[in-house]
């Protein structure tokens, strides 16, 4: 027994994807046609963890809830059927029996439609895979192709640097809140976390940005910190495109790059306590060993800054 289903697309043609890893779940649309078209259904992709799997395992929660809905719809209006053709049959049978007389009244009877499963609204960021084509849409970062899988280093890396421009832009109002909800001094705590993680979150993504691209551009194989130390990171691109980091940036913009790169590495391993490795690699004569950085709102935003440059200058190179 088979029930035909009809999915209907949103608005702008997408219809809802789950990731089926239990350790994911991962909501994403995909554009309805080349769902159709381009994707295999031997291999689908998730665009945040990159799980692999076949296609007729990525049903949203929701749609398989309506599947369910429209089973069991079918089963009661056939058993229904069932028992008005059985007892009806049957009540018409006695009809003229002397000794035995079954009446049957019938129910209100149900009937079965077949409705089309419809989709969440629309989302904002729809992207276009660069290697294949096919169209997604997810709410908030996305790292493979669900069709190709392609590591879209470039998208990533825009998400990235977008969201911590916003979260720094916000950070005024953050503390208001966190301030009615925990008190000032939690708050000024909390957004000096913020403050400190947006550095590393800064040079974690141009990490993942320059590696993947420098991959891609060379066949080669970089190393997980190669491009957290900013000499290296310009060597190599050097080495194998004729262009290093000075191609974008001034001998100012470079300093600051390292000095900001290497505060971030002291408050990831050394919780921001100043030492000699730290001054002798960064040149910052600004503090003495024993101290404690202090990251300020202009510091990440300078980093920002410069990191956007360069990766819009790296992107530049085909």
């Amino acid at each position: 027994m088979e029930i035909p289903i009809t999915l209907l697309s949103d608005e702008k043609g997408y219809f809802d994807r789950e990731c089926p890893n239990e350790n994911c779940l991962y909501t994403f649309k995909i554009y309805m046609e080349d769902w159709k078209e381009k994707v295999s259904d031997e291999e689908i992709h998730c665009p945040m963890c990159g799980h692999i799997d076949t296609s007729e395992k990525w049903w949203t929660q929701k749609q398989l809830e309506g599947m369910q809905n429209l089973a069991a719809d079918y089963a009661m209006s056939l058993i229904s059927a069932k028992l008005d053709e059985a007892f009806g049959g049957l009540a018409r049978s006695t009809r003229r029996n002397k000794f035995v007389k079954i009446t049957y009244k019938p129910g209100h009877r149900i009937t079965f439609q077949n409705n089309p499963i419809g989709q969440s609204e629309e989302w904002e960021t729809d992207i276009t895979c660069e290697e294949c084509g096919t169209r997604y849409s997810v709410i908030g970062s996305a790292y493979f192709c669900p069709c190709c899988g392609h590591n879209s280093a470039v998208n990533a890396f825009d998400e990235s640097m977008d969201s911590v421009e916003k979260m720094l832009a916000s950070l005024p109002e953050m503390k208001q809140m966190l301030t009615a909800s925990y008190g000032r001094d939690k708050a000024e705590t909390m957004c000096r976390g913020l403050l400190e993680s947006s550095i590393g979150d800064i040079v974690s993504a141009f990490q993942k940005f320059a590696a993947c691209h420098y991959d891609k551009l060379t066949g080669k194989s970089s190393r997980v910190n190669d491009f957290q130390i900013v000499e290296k990171g310009s060597r190599l691109y050097k080495d194998a495109t004729g262009k290093g980091y000075e191609e974008w940036l001034s001998d100012k913009e470079l300093s600051e790059m390292n000095m900001l790169f290497q505060r971030r590495h002291l408050i990831e391993h050394n919780n921001g306590m100043v030492d000699q490795k730290y001054i002798d690699k960064s040149g910052d004569d600004s503090y003495i060993i024993g101290q404690r950085l202090v990251v300020k709102e202009s510091d990440a935003l300078t980093l920002l800054a410069i990191i956007k440059k360069l990766g819009t200058g790296l992107s530049s190179i085909k």
